[in-house]
């Protein structure tokens, strides 16, 4: 299991005759049940599909949720390891209600390490659509791991085209970073702001409102599509809640009045995420931690980071574009003490080749032409949780880490230092663009002139001018869409950002990535050599 993954165990045994070693399911709502039974509740639709999640060498996390259905009562769950079910190795009910909005969720034990096994889902006349997923790779081994990972897919700005591609990947599973969904509505069709589908909710505030959204983004095609082949590690950033959200900043979330942030909409917000995702807090059900760590056998050891719940208020007044403030440097929570801890214990005691983090925002600065930071919501507007990580690194000879980031809508590749002006860099860091929300060449943050929703074209000479102020930085793409895919041995590990040709209308054509595929080897962690 993830560590810290220590929820209530009140499953049953399935198939195999009830050996101890069968495969099981387990889970607040799974139910015993010594025979088969059939499921209690008739009826209902499937209609956002069949997600897995959490993988890990004996278990996985799947989930669906019903609809058009009432009362409360059971659905049946079948994992077996073929596709036609003739091999079924779990088979029992979970209980489900309008309480959880018929979410049905469990995690699934007693599987056989990097195996590809089936999943499906049934009441009394329906059934679900078929899931796969892969099991993670035993403890001591040391064969390649390949994963993507995506964040930012805003509804209304754009069609989810790079989860298409991401579905046809060779993987083994996809790392979400955050920004599944957007609680705000920022375009609608046809608005003539590069809107190209309308978001009926609105502005989320309550939980009902919360869940549409799931259910609104799992209308998409292609998302469903890449939930039904490979399981999702994730984690939330800010849009699941609200736009800029600190969690640790007491009543207001560092937000204005205005905005009607409120500790009761962030609560509903995360109930929302934990009953729509195939993941468990890491203390188990009601408990909101997300931070934590998976291990793919010697090669990859997953930190997956909570950078919004612990953190306080931005600096600066969170300006898009400023310069450092007086109170910049003041001591400031990010990640906050426990969390901080966790991941420093994690990276130096980690026997993996590539020690991965899953980082929602950037942790290379940003810095506009004349000096003045490019945002203060990222790593760098809390400078001493940053310099405490990145001097940890340095001062344990931490090698082979690498930062894989989202949030900022933009391709960028590079090397992470302690301080600017440091030649040899502590670790790596490989921003994913967006699934579908605007980047900087389309007008996203306000920051480029000259920016098209509609036809995006950076001048080079201003990529060049942004390097020149960031020289860490090895290469960046503001203009389209896409994701990271990941292949990770025990010599090296590469990353290819791959671009979709357009979000506006559905398609599968992706651009070319020879320009924006790198490589590093074990102990060279650099991009600039």
């Amino acid at each position: 299991m993830p560590e810290g993954l220590a929820h209530s165990r009140r499953g049953f045994l399935a198939g195999a005759g009830g050996l101890a070693a069968a495969a099981a399911l387990t889970g607040p709502n799974a139910l015993a049940a010594p025979r088969r039974k059939r499921p209690s509740l008739r009826g209902g639709r499937f209609a956002e599909g069949v997600l897995s999640g959490d993988p890990t060498p004996d278990g996985v996390t799947v989930w669906t949720r019903l609809t058009d259905v009432e009362g409360s009562g059971t659905v049946e769950l079948e994992v077996a390891r073929d596709r036609g079910f003739h091999n079924v190795v779990a088979r029992g009910l979970v209980r489900t209600s309008a309480t959880s909005a018929y979410s049905v969720k469990s995690r699934v034990v007693n599987l056989r390490p990097y195996e590809e096994y089936w999943y499906r889902f049934s009441t009394r006349g329906e059934e679900s659509p078929i899931g796969r997923f892969r099991t993670a790779l035993p403890p001591d081994s040391r064969e390649p791991v390949r994963f993507a990972f995506f964040s930012c897919q805003d509804y209304t700005f754009g069609h989810f085209n790079a989860q298409a591609l991401v579905a046809d990947e060779d993987i083994d599973f996809v790392v979400n970073l955050g920004d599944y969904i957007y609680a705000e509505v920022y375009y609608a069709a046809n608005d003539g702001r590069g809107g190209v589908r309308t978001d009926p909710i609105g502005v989320s505030e309550t939980l009902e409102q919360y869940r549409a959204k799931y259910a609104l983004y799992r209308t998409d095609p292609a998302l469903r599509r890449m939930h039904s082949r490979f399981p999702m590690i994730s984690i939330w950033d800010d849009h699941e809640v609200q736009d800029n959200y600190a969690g640790g900043a007491g009543p207001t979330g560092g937000l204005a009045p205005e905005l009607r942030y409120a500790q009761g909409r962030r609560d509903v917000a995360y109930r929302a995420f934990f009953e729509s995702m195939p993941t468990y807090g890491a203390k188990g059900p009601g408990n909101n931690r997300i931070y934590r760590g998976l291990r793919f056998g010697r090669t990859v050891d997953l930190v997956m980071l909570d950078q919004r719940q612990y953190r306080a208020d931005q600096p600066c007044g969170d300006a898009q574009i400023g310069p450092a403030c007086d109170d910049l440097n003041a001591p400031r929570n990010f990640l906050g003490r426990r969390q901080m801890n966790f991941v420093k214990k994690r990276l130096a005691s980690s026997p993996a080749a590539w020690k991965v983090l899953a980082n929602q925002v950037m942790v290379m600065p940003t810095i506009y032409p004349g000096g003045d930071y490019i945002g203060f919501d990222s790593w760098q507007g809390y400078p001493r949780e940053r310099r405490e990580l990145l001097q940890h690194l340095r001062r344990k000879k931490i090698e082979d880490v690498v930062f894989v980031t989202g949030d900022i809508h933009t391709f960028v590749a590079g090397d992470v230092r302690v301080d600017n002006d440091d030649k040899k860099p502590v670790a790596t860091e490989f921003v994913g663009g967006s699934i579908s929300s605007p980047g900087l060449g389309e007008g996203g943050g306000g920051i480029l002139p000259g920016a098209d929703p509609y036809n995006p074209n950076t001048p080079e000479s201003i990529i060049d001018l942004l390097r020149s102020t960031n020289p860490w930085a090895v290469d960046a793409e503001f203009d389209h869409h896409g994701y990271g895919l990941v292949e990770a041995t025990q010599k090296g590990l590469s990353c290819k950002l791959r671009r979709v040709d357009t979000v506006k209308t559905a398609s599968r054509k992706a651009l070319p990535d020879k320009r924006f595929s790198y490589r590093i080897a074990r102990g060279e962690p650099s991009l600039l050599d």
